[in-house]
C-alpha cells in the first residue's frame, strides 16, 4: 500500500508538472494580433495666395483698383521713391533729348527730401543742367533750384497726403491702361511677386502713339514695386520708369544747402 502511495504521488506531481507546462505553452502560442502601424499624415497643401488687387493670374484687369491698392500700401511707411523719364527725338538730323532722375526719400508725407536732376540736349548739342532740392521737415518746406543761377524758397507744408504716392498712382492710371497683358508669378528674395507685361496702350494726347510696352513688378498687398513704360510717336520715343528702395527703413536726411541763409518766400 505505501508503493502504491508512493507510485500516485509520482504520477500526480509528473501529470501536474506536464499540465502546468502544457497550458503555458498554449498559452504563449496562442493567436496574436499585430498592433496597428500609425500611418504619417499627408501635408496639407499651401492655399495659394491671391493676386493683387486688379490682378488675376492672367493679366492685369483693373488699373484703377490696382493704382488705390498700391497707394494704401505706402501708407504710413517710408521708402525711396527712384525715377527715371528719357525722351529722345527721332526726326532725321535731330539728336535733342530730355532725360530726368529723381530720388524722393520720404520718411513720412510731412517729412521728405526730394532731388531731381534734368538735362536737356538741344538739336545743335548745346546742353543746359537744371537741379532743384526739396526738403520738408515736418512743418516747413525748404526749395533750392539752380539752373546756372541759384534761387532759394521756403513755405509752410499744408498738405497732409502723401503727394508722391499720390504721384506715382496717377501714372499707373495714365500709362499702364493697355490692350493685351500677362500675369507671371516670380520670386525674389524669398518673396512673392507678380510680374504683368502688357502692351498696346494709349495715353491722353493727340499723338499716334506706336509699340507701347509696360511692365509692372507688384506685392501682393498691391504695391506696385516696379514700373516701366516704353512708346514711340511720329517724331520721338518716350520712357518712364519708377522703382522703390528701402521701404520702411528710409530717413529724409537735412541737405548741407539748409545751412546757407534761405529768404523767406
Amino acid at each position: 500500500m505505501r508503493w502504491l502511495s508512493t507510485v500516485a504521488v509520482v504520477v500526480l506531481l509528473s501529470t501536474a508538472g506536464c499540465n502546468a507546462f502544457v497550458g503555458a505553452d498554449t498559452a504563449d502560442r496562442g493567436t496574436v494580433t499585430p498592433a496597428p502601424v500609425p500611418t504619417a499624415a499627408e501635408p496639407a497643401t499651401p492655399a495659394t495666395p491671391d493676386p493683387p488687387p486688379g490682378v488675376t493670374t492672367e493679366r492685369l484687369d483693373n488699373v484703377a483698383l490696382l493704382s488705390a491698392a498700391h497707394r494704401q500700401a505706402l501708407n504710413g511707411t517710408s521708402y525711396t521713391l527712384n525715377e527715371r523719364y528719357n525722351e529722345f527725338n527721332t526726326r532725321r538730323n535731330d539728336t535733342s533729348s530730355v532725360r530726368r532722375t529723381e530720388t524722393v526719400a520720404v520718411a513720412s508725407p510731412t517729412r521728405y527730401r526730394d532731388e531731381m536732376v534734368r538735362m536737356t540736349t538741344g538739336a545743335n548739342g548745346t546742353i543746359e543742367r537744371y537741379e532743384q532740392s526739396t526738403y520738408a521737415d515736418g512743418t516747413n518746406w525748404y526749395e533750392r533750384r539752380d539752373n546756372g543761377t541759384v534761387e532759394r524758397q521756403r513755405g509752410r507744408v499744408r498738405f497732409g497726403g502723401d503727394k508722391y504716392a499720390y504721384r506715382t498712382a496717377f501714372y499707373l492710371n495714365r500709362y499702364a491702361v493697355v490692350n493685351q497683358s500677362y500675369t507671371t508669378v516670380v520670386h525674389r528674395d524669398g518673396s512673392r511677386l507678380y510680374r504683368i507685361r502688357g502692351s498696346g496702350g494709349e495715353i491722353p494726347t493727340t499723338e499716334r502713339v506706336g509699340e507701347f510696352r509696360i511692365e509692372l513688378l507688384v506685392e501682393p498687398d498691391g504695391l506696385v514695386r516696379r514700373f516701366e513704360v516704353q512708346y514711340r510717336s511720329a517724331d520721338r520715343s518716350v520712357e518712364y520708369s519708377f522703382w522703390y528702395e528701402d521701404i520702411g527703413e528710409t530717413t529724409a536726411e537735412r541737405p548741407a544747402w539748409l545751412n546757407e541763409s534761405t529768404p523767406a518766400n
